[in-house]
């Protein structure tokens, strides 16, 4: 399933790779790869597959909870389509707490203590699923389990995801995008060597593009 998938978004055009000439991410820092899974929801018949593939896996893993919590922004479509699919609450969650009105972070109907099945489009360093978590916390429910399209898999994002209790289930991820790339001929051997050396430390890659 997962190279299923990564070939198939490189296919439509969300996933880009380009290690010789990298992209500068809105952090500032350069990298080889740029996903854009908000094509997905343009694509009907693949959005589909999408949704039934993370409905499988619900089922399969058998999760408890009471809410499915999209993470905004890129979370929330594909959020809204499962809990309408599954006639489950839903629930988004902002990255800070909304700035005017009630202040909430949490947007929707929900009471302390229950169990939130949070979704995610991408997984990079995990700094969404922090925000996501701590707005939980404070509005007193309990976040255990997130999926999400693609997880870069990262060491800092598993870092945080231990701190946070959260365990993440993704459909695809780097090293299926990364072989798929190799496979289909859009990066040579010496490219894919580079989308391997950029995700072992991203920092340190940009730097040195820099230099």
């Amino acid at each position: 399933m997962k190279m299923d998938i990564a070939k198939k978004l490189i296919q439509i055009g969300a996933v880009k790779f380009s290690p010789s000439e990298p992209f500068t991410y809105a952090s500032g820092l350069k990298g080889p790869i740029y996903c854009d899974n908000r094509v997905v929801l343009s694509h009907v018949e693949f959005r589909d597959h999408i949704i039934e593939s993370f409905i499988k896996l619900i089922s399969t893993k058998n999760f408890l909870f009471d809410l499915i919590g999209g993470i905004a922004t890129a979370g929330i479509p594909h959020a809204s389509i499962i809990s309408d699919r599954l006639k489950r609450p839903l629930i988004y969650i902002r990255p800070k707490p909304k700035g005017h009105g009630k202040m909430n972070q949490v947007e929707g109907d929900y009471k302390t203590g229950q169990k939130v099945l949070l979704v995610e489009d991408l997984v990079n360093q995990g700094s969404s699923l922090v925000e996501a978590m701590e707005g939980l916390k404070t509005s007193g429910l309990i976040g255990q389990s997130c999926l999400c399209i693609v997880d870069y898999e990262m060491k800092t994002s598993r870092v945080k995801l231990t701190e946070q209790g959260l365990e993440l289930f993704s459909l695809t991820d780097f090293t299926s995008l990364s072989l798929a790339a190799l496979e289909l001929n859009l990066v040579n051997q010496a490219e894919y060597e580079l989308l391997k050396s950029w995700q072992n430390d991203p920092r340190a890659w940009s730097d040195n593009c820099s230099i």
